[in-house]
């Protein structure tokens, strides 16, 4: 039998680390033996990818999934250096409207179990308009004022205790539902 484990996807800005909210959030993913999901880039995704991955004895792995396009630039950008399970995926890398179906956030949204959002620009802010379009757990982490453009309803935490208690709520009702190992 295969041990499935959740996959927690975590999106943010391409160009800020968020260093103080990215490494709790992959050290916890990491502590708690879930998969991560990133979009495989800079910023957010190379912070908590890194924090997630320098976790001893974790029991999931860092996925990313990296745009293609344009492969050769794809080659250069993607994936940062602690992408363990790299998806090629012959999509844009970024959205260029909420609703467009041909973009790696489809991908990101529809693959994870939970999703964490930190701040970011525009392609967060689509993520988190997909994860309310398929009604995916969200929770967004950050700074008070960080979130200002983004829609009102997803949940909003500024302590990492508030994304534990979010994760384990969310997880143990995928058991109920899903095959999860523990």
């Amino acid at each position: 039998m295969i041990n499935k484990k959740p996959i927690i996807g975590v999106m943010g800005s391409h160009d800020t680390p968020w260093n103080d909210y990215a490494a709790p959030v992959g050290q916890l993913i990491a502590q708690r033996g879930y998969h991560l999901l990133t979009g495989a880039g800079a910023g957010v995704m190379e912070a908590v990818s890194h924090a997630y991955t320098m976790e001893p004895n974790r029991k999931g792995l860092s996925i990313g999934i990296i745009p293609t396009m344009d492969y050769s630039g794809a080659v250069e950008k993607y994936p940062n250096h602690y992408i363990e399970l790299p998806i090629l995926a012959p999509l844009d890398n970024k959205a260029q409207q909420d609703q467009m179906p041909y973009s790696r956030n489809y991908v990101n949204i529809m693959s994870s179990h939970a999703i964490i959002i930190l701040p970011g620009a525009h392609g967060t802010q689509n993520e988190v308009s997909l994860a309310l379009m398929f009604d995916k757990p969200m929770i967004l982490f950050g700074p008070e004022g960080a979130f200002e453009d983004f829609p009102e309803a997803p949940y909003r935490a500024d302590h990492i205790g508030e994304v534990e208690t979010f994760l384990e709520k969310t997880v143990n009702k995928l058991r109920v539902t899903k095959d999860f190992s523990d």
